[in-house]
């Protein structure tokens, strides 16, 4: 499998306005490929789309060479695409346990009168995602927090939490929208260090970042896009010293002498 994501000449548009304009971007599985770009420049709409959220007006968009252009989020999500939102969106009542959990069942293949009668199938099934959620729990160093409940965990943790619950579902492709937002200087080193860590396990990760500095340590590849349109594409040396991208941040000396 070369690319785990495909991305092709892919539009959307709201209302006639255009929010994404014909990207092309490729993932290749156990590569971090950042998403970059000033605000409003079509990013998380971009993640959207590739999640089912939205559907593209134009283009195709394959998951390990399967066309999944509009599919439901949740098949989506159950073929192995997995992401976190900028706001972190968690069970706050349930536990880090019980919200890991969440994730795991993305993948289960019960029925509902398997938990109802607690057949051998459920009990079989229960086992293996419990223990599932005991080893992500140690992964993010979050065992002691097992039956915290959620809304009780410091915001640096709720993000752990979300990632575990995304990695619970075993996806081959994880999407992160912003990571880093909210955090302070230790809790983003701890997850760079955590999202490479990921990386070791061969997933493909998109991640839209505005911490350049996180962005230049941690990705293998960059697109730049403005107004929805790729600006500039490459290894986060080349991309940061494009001329384009730098105005696209800070404007141009033409733009500055007129105001």
């Amino acid at each position: 499998m070369k690319y785990v994501l495909e991305i092709e000449n892919v539009s959307k548009f709201f209302y006639g306005l255009v929010a994404i304009d014909d990207l092309t971007i490729k993932v290749k599985p156990g590569q971090i490929y950042g998403i970059i770009g000033p605000n409003g420049a079509g990013k998380t709409t971009l993640f959207n789309c590739v999640t089912g959220i939205y559907r593209p007006e134009k283009g195709t968009i394959k998951y390990k060479g399967e066309d999944i252009t509009g599919m439901s989020p949740h098949k989506i999500a159950q073929k192995g695409v997995l992401r976190t939102f900028q706001n972190i969106r968690l069970f706050k009542e349930m536990s880090v346990a019980e919200n890991i959990m969440a994730g795991c069942h993305t993948k289960s293949q019960q029925k509902w009168y398997h938990s109802i009668l607690h057949t051998p199938f459920y009990k079989k099934d229960e086992n293996k995602y419990w223990k599932r959620v005991e080893e992500l729990m140690e992964f993010f160093n979050l065992t002691k927090f097992a039956m915290t409940p959620t809304g009780d965990l410091s915001y640096g943790n709720q993000r752990k939490v979300e990632m575990a619950r995304a990695l619970a579902a075993d996806p081959e492709l994880l999407i992160l929208d912003e990571p880093a937002a909210g955090l302070n200087e230790n809790e983003t080193i701890e997850l760079t260090n955590i999202i490479l860590k990921i990386k070791e396990m061969g997933l493909g990760i998109m991640m839209i970042e505005h911490d350049m500095d996180m962005v230049m340590k941690l990705t293998d590849y960059i697109t730049v896009i403005n107004f929805g349109k790729e600006i500039s594409q490459g290894v986060p040396s080349f991309v940061q010293d494009d001329p384009r991208v730098v105005e696209a941040y800070i404007g141009s000396d033409d733009e500055e002498d007129e105001v």
